[in-house]
This record gives structure tokens, C-alpha cells and sequence, in this order.
């Protein structure tokens, strides 16, 4: 027998699903239609118009060094703006 022949007489005995499959819709808004199982859309955005949505996240301003140091620390900016005002002076002693 040829590998051709080998492969049909295979494929013959394999078993039929019970329903075709229906190609999904990828432009739907409905997630069920993608098989999307979880995380419903939020129908507005969360507080501070941040990039994610919902309960999930907080405002990001005021966090990490920033919240720490109660404002942009110095040694974050470029060289020329290290003295403007509203930065904390976060650069250490020079001892070069």
C-alpha cells in the first residue's frame, strides 16, 4: 500500500463529530461567539482615565518612588532639568 492509501484508510476510521464546527465570529463584541470564558467588559473606564480598566487597578500617580519621595525624584529627569522646581533632590553627595 502507498502512504496515500495508508492515510485515507486512517482517516475513513476515524470518528465523526457529532455537529460541524462553525467558525467563530472575531469581530463580534459578544466574547461568547470567541470562546471567551472570563473577564466581562467594563463600561467605563477607572478613575484618572488610566490604560486599564475596572476594579483591577488604582490611579497610578502617586506611587513608587514618586509617592515615597512626594514627587519626581531628580536622578529620573534628564541633566538640564535636574533643578527645576517640583523635583525632590534624590541625587546623593559627589565625592569625586
Amino acid at each position: 500500500k502507498s502512504k496515500a492509501q495508508i492515510i485515507e484508510e486512517r482517516k475513513a476510521n476515524l470518528p465523526l463529530p457529532e455537529q460541524p464546527p462553525v467558525a467563530s465570529d472575531f469581530n463580534s463584541a459578544d466574547g461568547s461567539t470567541v470562546n471567551v470564558g472570563s473577564g466581562g467588559v467594563s463600561d467605563t473606564f477607572s478613575k484618572g482615565n488610566d490604560a486599564l480598566r475596572g476594579p483591577a487597578t488604582g490611579d497610578s500617580a502617586g506611587v513608587g518612588r514618586e509617592g515615597l519621595e512626594s514627587g519626581i525624584p531628580s536622578d529620573a529627569v534628564a541633566r538640564g532639568s535636574k533643578d527645576k522646581a517640583g523635583l525632590k533632590d534624590t541625587t546623593g553627595k559627589d565625592y569625586g
